[in-house]
């Protein structure tokens, strides 16, 4: 069973998707619908990445954004946090709690090979501390 000192790569999802900075909103939207993912990295020309995630669509589209008019460069965030892919999981939740983020990229070699997400973490601590529970029990 998955532990808190695991490494990262073990809950990651593999294959980061990779946008393009002129992405439309709603063909961003449909790149993350399609591939049942809910964040993409964004390349920007000088090379440089970005991160936008379903809510950065959802907060502009409540902004009144025309979602045919602004690109994904527009709503990523600038502010990108690596994890190498053999950092324990409970190092890479700390860090997204100082953060405050719920995504990070998993590197290895690197090179991007992964997103993992709060909602990855979330399994494997309710499961330990359900260990825990029943351990003293």
């Amino acid at each position: 069973m998955t532990q808190p000192t695991t490494p990262v790569r073990e809950i990651a999802s593999w294959g980061a998707i990779t946008v393009d900075e002129k992405l439309t909103l709603r063909e961003l939207a449909a790149v993350l619908h399609a591939q049942g993912i809910g964040v993409a990295l964004v390349e920007s020309s000088d090379g440089s990445r970005a991160v936008v995630s379903e809510r950065d669509i959802i907060g502009a589209l409540a902004a009144d954004a025309d979602p045919d008019e602004i690109w994904s460069a527009d709503v990523a965030s600038d502010t990108v946090v690596y994890a190498p892919d053999d950092e324990p999981i409970i190092d890479v939740a700390r860090r997204m709690e100082e953060h405050g983020i719920r995504h990070v990229a998993v590197v290895a070699g690197g090179t991007i090979v992964g997103i993992v997400s709060a909602r990855d973490l979330l399994p494997v601590f309710t499961n330990h501390v359900r260990e825990w529970h029943e351990e003293r029990d």
